[in-house]
This record gives C-alpha cells, sequence and structure tokens, in this order.
C-alpha cells in the first residue's frame, strides 16, 4: 500500500512539473511573437499598424476566450480542456509559421497572408485562453489547501519565465530564419502535449455534460479580488508601456540605447518577480492576506521611487521593488479569490480572473500612456492612489477570507 502511495505522490509531482511547463510554453508563445513578427511583418509588406493589429487580435479574443472556458471546463473535464487547448496552440503556430515563410518567398501575396494570420490569432487566442484556467483549476484541486498561496505563486513564475524566456528564444532562433522560432516553439508544446496525454491524471474532477448553474459574479464575494486582480496586471503592462518613454525623455537616449537599457531594467522586475514567487513565497507559506499586505507595501514604494528618483539606478531600483510587488500581489488576491470560490466554480473563477486579467493587460498600457502624455508624473501617482484603494478594499473584505478559511 505504501508502494502505491509512493508512485502516486510520484506520479502527481509529474503532472505538477509538466503542466507547470505548459504555462512556461504558453508564456513563451505570448510574449515570442512580440520579437518575430515586427520584423517578419515589414519584410513582406505589412505597414506598422497591421502587424500590431495581429497582436492585438489575439489579445482581444483570449479575452472574450476565456469568459466561455469556464463552463466548458466544468462540462468537458480539464485534461480535455489543456489538450484542446494545446492543439489549438500548435497548429495555429505551425501555420502562421508556414503563411509568413510563404510570403517571404512571395508566394502568399502580403494582403492575404494578413487576413490569414488575423484569422490564426483569432484560433489561438479562443484555445489558448483556456489552458491557463484549466492548469490552475487542476492544480488548486489537486494541491494542498494549506499551501494555495505557493501552488497559485508557482502558476505566475512559470508564465513569468516563459514570457521571459519567449524573446530570448526568438532571437536565438531566427539566426536560423526567420520564421524558425514559430516551428520551435510548436514542436515544444507537441512534446508536452503528449505528455500531458499520457502522464498527467485527473482524478478529483467528474465530467458534467449538463450546463452547469449560472453565478452572479456581481454578487460573489470574490468580485472584490477579481477587480484587484485586474488593477495588478493593469499596473505591469501601464509600467512596461510608459518605461520606453521615460527612459528617452529623462536621459536622451535614443532608439537602441533606449531599447538596451529599458531590456536590462525589464529583467530585473521580472527576475525579482519570478524569485518572490518560486522562492519566498513557497518558503515561509505567507498567507493570502499577509501577501497583499507586502504587494501593497513596495508597490507604494515603487511609486515614490519613480517620482523621487530621477537617476537610472532609480528608475532599475524602481522596477526591481515593482517586480517583488508582483511577486506578492499576484499569488496573494488570486489565493483570495479561490478560497472565497467554492471547489465546482474553481474552473468558472479561473476563467474570468483570466478575462479580467486579458482586460487589465490590453488597458494599462493605453490608459498609462495616455496619463503619461499629460504629465510624467501622474501615471505614478494614479497607480500609488490605486494601490491605497485596493489595500482600504482589502482591509474591509478581508474578514470574507478568514471567515471561509476557518
Amino acid at each position: 500500500m505504501s508502494g502505491l502511495n509512493e508512485r502516486n505522490v510520484i506520479a502527481g509531482k509529474a503532472s505538477r512539473i509538466i503542466l507547470l511547463a505548459c504555462l512556461t510554453s504558453v508564456g513563451i508563445g505570448q510574449s515570442f511573437i512580440f520579437t518575430s513578427l515586427p520584423p517578419i511583418g515589414r519584410e513582406i509588406g505589412l505597414s506598422d499598424v497591421r502587424i500590431s493589429s495581429v497582436i492585438t487580435v489575439g489579445a482581444i479574443f483570449f479575452v472574450l476566450g476565456a469568459f466561455l472556458w469556464g463552463g466548458i471546463i466544468a462540462r468537458i473535464g480539464r485534461m480535455r480542456s489543456i489538450l484542446i487547448g494545446m492543439t489549438s496552440y500548435v497548429v495555429t503556430l505551425g501555420f502562421t509559421g508556414f503563411i509568413l515563410q510563404q510570403a517571404l518567398s512571395q508566394h502568399v501575396s502580403a494582403e492575404a497572408s494578413y487576413y490569414i494570420l488575423i484569422c490564426l490569432r483569432v484560433v489561438f487566442g479562443l484555445g489558448i485562453s483556456g489552458i491557463v484556467p484549466a492548469i490552475q483549476t487542476y492544480l488548486v484541486l489537486h494541491g494542498d489547501p494549506n499551501k494555495r498561496s505557493s501552488t497559485i505563486a508557482s502558476i505566475g513564475a512559470s508564465f513569468s519565465i516563459g514570457m521571459i524566456l519567449g524573446p530570448a528564444l526568438a532571437s536565438f532562433a531566427s539566426s536560423i530564419s526567420l520564421t524558425a522560432p514559430f516551428y520551435l516553439i510548436a514542436v515544444f508544446a507537441v512534446l508536452l502535449f503528449f505528455l500531458v496525454f499520457f502522464i498527467v491524471k485527473d482524478t478529483t474532477h467528474v465530467k458534467v455534460m449538463t450546463k452547469p448553474k449560472a453565478i452572479n459574479w456581481f454578487k460573489h464575494p470574490a468580485l472584490p479580488f477579481l477587480m484587484m486582480s485586474t488593477l495588478v496586471i493593469l499596473g505591469i503592462t501601464g509600467i512596461q508601456q510608459i518605461m520606453g518613454f521615460l527612459l528617452q525623455d529623462r536621459f536622451g537616449w535614443n532608439a537602441v540605447e533606449t531599447t538596451t537599457q529599458l531590456g536590462y531594467a525589464m529583467m530585473v522586475m521580472s527576475l525579482m518577480s519570478i524569485l518572490v514567487q518560486m522562492v519566498l513565497v513557497p518558503r515561509f507559506e505567507l498567507g493570502p492576506t499577509r501577501l497583499i499586505y507586502l504587494g501593497v507595501f513596495f508597490a507604494l514604494v515603487t511609486q515614490i521611487c519613480f517620482i523621487t528618483m530621477p537617476s537610472y539606478f532609480g528608475v532599475v531600483l524602481a522596477m526591481g521593488l515593482f517586480g517583488i510587488c508582483s511577486g506578492f500581489l499576484f499569488p496573494g488576491v488570486i489565493t483570495a479569490q479561490t478560497v472565497l470560490a467554492k471547489n465546482e466554480e474553481q474552473s468558472r473563477l479561473a476563467s474570468v480572473n483570466a478575462s479580467l486579467q486579458g482586460l487589465g493587460g490590453a488597458s494599462g498600457p493605453i490608459l498609462m500612456a495616455s496619463l503619461y502624455q499629460v504629465n510624467a508624473v501622474i501615471p505614478f501617482v494614479f497607480l500609488g492612489v490605486a494601490y491605497l484603494i485596493l489595500f482600504v478594499a482589502f482591509l474591509y473584505f478581508k474578514v470574507r477570507i478568514h471567515h471561509k478559511a476557518a
């Protein structure tokens, strides 16, 4: 009997590693396109606006798809949802690489390739949006409830690692050919598909082929924390958007210098976020309350640094602190959500959260860039006030978490 238990533990660890690798793959797929598509698009004759619109369409349909996947996951199961999402991921990336290759060889016109790419990104966004909530639900319900913050942190860290690796992998593979990153990443996703298919087993889910009971999210106790999740992602993407403008305006650097120095600052932010989520949160088993306290504290210190420290060192320090802030807030807010939802609501909760994060990710750059055009300090004041409001709201609603956990 002990041998059986030991095998189950090993299988559980293997499943966790594979699913986290899938999240890393999703992060790679989301981020490498920013490096690979622009130069190829210009090479085949697409305007910058059209190139950007291809990426934007994928983001829009990711948001729309995430709303739909919650009920689908509950009905057909998490494993099927992950496999369907990974299939969509592989097929669309492979065909995108093929179409771009044909366009580079002038076998397909720029006009035709543009509309094909739009269609592929629609399918990509709709399909991939089911992977994250399905994996989050699986890991939450198969994990130790007392270590839920660590589980959520590992999810965020895995995705963040993928977001860092994507551009680096694209740069490396592009030395082989411009379209090589699409094929290489698709092959990696194929390997993960088979690992999920043959190794990962979902023993806690019972498929419900009838439509699940509707949830009124406007009255759900997790609603405040869903709003907080949107704000967290809005802040991250907004800061990333305006940082290039800030560096160029403060230091008078040209485009190459700005890109290089921005890359260093972004790397510091990402590494600090991963360090917090991969090391500090699991090591100290911090609950959602302490995570949110720490996250808001570092968020406020970050905005003060951006405003009062005009040197490049000050910018890098602020970006590092913002990475720490994100590393605490992300698992804290999402853990609070999962505590306040029933088991049968977890997949739909994860989908709604993914969709709202997508909304925050899409609106953050526009909002923060607009505020930056008014005055370079206003975006940081706005975020500081927003995080203070988040903190006050948390103080009001945190009793729900303690009541539910009791």
